[in-house]
């Protein structure tokens, strides 16, 4: 499930550790209990996916929102040019810190 981000998770040795989540990898008992009880900081890989969810981008958005209202600090990386678009257009690039 996890892949590590060495240039992400190499900054300052204040910042909080990130746990690394490949989501072209991921069960759905993995993404369950990542919803249910989310870590506190969570780097997303976004690369390798066609679609974000099986259910549209909407949805994708939708669990991510709920992992951030449970205090989650999200960070995508590797995010696709279209997926980038919507997210900005939903004001929601600052919210998830997106990279690359």
């Amino acid at each position: 499930m996890s892949i590590h981000f060495p240039e992400l998770l190499a900054g300052t040795a204040a910042a909080p550790a990130l746990m690394p989540v490949n989501l072209a990898n991921i069960t759905a008992k993995q993404l369950a209990c990542l919803v249910v009880a989310p870590p506190a900081h969570l780097l997303i890989d976004c690369g390798g996916l066609l679609m974000p969810h099986p259910l549209g981008v909407g949805r994708f958005v939708a669990l991510l929102l709920q992992m951030r209202q449970r205090g989650t600090c999200l960070r995508l990386c590797n995010v696709h040019p279209g997926l980038r678009r919507y997210l900005q257009q939903l004001g929601l690039e600052a919210v998830f810190y997106l990279n690359g």
